[in-house]
């Protein structure tokens, strides 16, 4: 028997205990060392001002200042990238932890990732993390959104998403209460502050998408709009006169295998017209589906990225 081997084994158990028996002591003695203030206040508006304070800068002022504050209200407030691979699996960072390990509450103001651990689309894969990770946030204000392969309900979704400026849905579903799609447009509307947005498959539009979308007066200031695998319901005539004069938002288009030969034929016109256009008062879209001539989609890729002043 390797007794050396037995013998770092055993040290690096009584490492990890000696870490955990550390960390309890600490937590112990930061709980034992707090006492009631005497606030030149009256109580009721401390209370009200420590469960409802108005920014998570102004509550990591409060905690520093007096740890009353986070007995009372406990928080952890989250400024970097954070991944949720599962219901009680989160990431900062690169650093791995259990979240049923945490009783605080989480205010997040980085990145969102609300992802499965591994990126691979099966069957066996947990499509309801955003559901079961509510329970655990205090407030979520992050700047980047990203949803992959996901069922959300909407009123869910409005709770990560109007502080957003860049949102990346990719294989997500957005549901109503009673288990039908919801729109595209009706998305775009509570993304109050976006000014990039993505939508990667299973999304619903219809014919009336895009002209609702331009009675929305954020989707008019986008700098950038993206959506894959776009059906033949979208009405592409309406995008062609907005096209035309719209000198804000880049518009980045994939349609689907199953457009109509008469539908294809029409946004190889519209391509067509971009290609030969010499100088351009608009900003130019790009447009692709499976099928298209190459060097036009090589091409209107370059002019898609040409900086344009007008």
């Amino acid at each position: 028997m390797d007794i050396s081997g037995v013998s770092k084994s055993n040290q690096s158990n009584e490492n990890i205990k000696s870490k955990a028996s550390k960390f309890s002591s600490k937590r112990a003695q930061f709980y034992s060392t707090w006492f009631r203030q005497n606030f030149s206040i009256p109580n009721n508006i401390i209370y009200y001002i420590l469960k409802n304070p108005k920014s998570a800068k102004l509550y990591q002022k409060m905690i520093q200042t007096c740890k009353y504050f986070f007995i009372k209200n406990p928080i952890i407030v989250i400024d970097s990238r954070l991944y949720f691979y599962g219901e009680n699996q989160w990431k900062v960072e690169r650093k791995l932890y259990d979240i049923t390990k945490v009783t605080c509450k989480f205010w997040i103001t980085g990145d969102l990732c609300i992802a499965p651990k591994y990126l691979n689309i099966n069957k066996n894969m947990n499509k309801n993390i955003v559901f079961s990770i509510i329970p655990k946030l205090y407030k979520c204000a992050p700047k980047y959104l990203f949803i992959y392969n996901q069922n959300i309900f909407f009123q869910d979704l409005s709770f990560f998403i109007s502080s957003a400026e860049n949102i990346d849905f990719t294989d997500a579903c957005v549901k109503n209460d009673d288990g039908s799609n919801v729109s595209v447009e009706t998305i775009v509307e509570i993304a109050f502050k976006a000014k990039v947005i993505t939508f990667g498959r299973r999304f619903t539009i219809t014919s009336k998408t895009m002209k609702e979308l331009l009675k929305i007066p954020n989707f008019l200031k986008l700098d950038e709009f993206c959506m894959l695998d776009i059906s033949e319901d979208f009405d592409l005539e309406t995008f062609y006169n907005y096209m035309k004069k719209n000198k804000t938002t880049k518009f980045w288009f994939h349609f689907q295998n199953q457009i109509s030969e008469a539908y294809k034929n029409r946004i190889e016109t519209i391509v067509d017209e971009i290609i030969a256009t010499k100088k351009f008062y608009y900003k130019p879209p790009f447009f692709t589906f499976d099928g298209i001539d190459i060097g036009k989609r090589e091409t209107l890729n370059k002019i898609y990225y040409l900086p344009l002043n007008f």
